[in-house]
């Protein structure tokens, strides 16, 4: 049977979405993470009026979570035909230029039950924003520094480094609502990130990186695999050409950044939210040929 992405997004419905990362309240107030990585923090005002009829809703699109999307692109590069898909193809020509943020897989769910339908959204379209008495804050993407840069094809073998500035890494996102009161504050910061290639001779393995990582220094006297072994170093290798025997032009990976989240309402205990990831896509082509990185003199 003829394996799609409709199908491999099926398996992910029934198999069910993980938790939201954390949830909590005071009495006057509650925050919580949407499987898509959103916290919503609501102040209860009084309540007024009564019940109208309530309706259901029959037809919605579901996000995927970040380790979901992950999963999917790790199928996909050990299956030649997920890879011809539509979705596939299209997810590709946005990733032309060898990196790419704020784009998310959705499905459909009609009754209860996933139609088929999938699609990319871009997520940069969900900002942060702030009602009466709500609040939505929207994580920002972490544009990281990747060396050899995500468009360029590199050599079997080659160490590809993977980090971040300090000004990028020390981000802290930090928003307050106030209504009826009461004054609710949420703060996140990104505390890891996590590497896989997409190349499917590595597929399970991801690189964990507990810090913001060590850029390569081309003024470094150290060769490149000689600076990938430091310890704050964050690279891997890719292990597979492209472009050849049935391969796409490049494999498709992500790096996906996690974050902690927090909130208060009194400014002095703060309630833990917990861990919200956050994916980008690369996109690296890998050839059998003898260059390497080099060090300037």
């Amino acid at each position: 049977m003829r394996v799609t992405i409709a199908l491999l997004v099926a398996a992910i419905w029934w198999f069910g979405a993980p938790p939201p990362a954390g949830a909590a309240g005071d009495g006057g107030a509650a925050s919580s993470v949407t499987g898509d990585g959103r916290i919503i923090t609501t102040i209860f005002g009084p309540r007024t009026g009564g019940g109208g009829r309530s309706s259901t809703v029959r037809s919605y699109w579901v996000t995927l979570s970040a380790s979901q999307f992950a999963y999917v692109l790790q199928v996909v590069s050990t299956r030649p035909d997920l890879g011809a898909t539509p979705i596939m193809e299209e997810l590709r020509a946005r990733i032309a230029g060898g990196y790419v943020d704020g784009i998310a897989l959705q499905y459909r769910v009609l009754d209860g039950r996933p139609t088929g339908e999938v699609r990319i959204i871009d997520t940069q379209q969900t900002t942060s924003s702030t009602w009466s008495r709500q609040m939505v804050t929207s994580l920002p993407a972490l544009r990281p520094t990747i060396t050899p840069p995500a468009s360029l094809t590199i050599p079997i073998g080659e160490p590809v480094f993977f980090s971040y500035t300090p000004d990028v890494w020390g981000q802290v996102v930090d928003r307050t609502l106030t209504a009826y009161g009461v004054t609710a504050r949420v703060r996140a910061w990104p505390i890891r990130f996590d590497v896989r290639s997409g190349d499917p001779a590595t597929v399970g393995r991801i690189l964990h990186c507990p810090g913001r990582g060590r850029p390569f220094d081309p003024r470094d006297p150290a060769s490149p695999p000689a600076q990938a072994r430091r310890a704050d170093s964050c690279t891997l290798i890719y292990r597979s050409g492209t472009g050849a025997f049935g391969r796409p032009d490049a494999w498709v990976g992500d790096i996906t950044v996690t974050w902690w989240a927090e909130w208060t309402t009194d400014g002095r205990r703060w309630l833990p939210l917990g861990e919200i990831p956050k994916l980008s896509l690369i996109r690296r082509p890998v050839r059998e040929v003898l260059t390497d990185l080099e060090s300037a003199p």
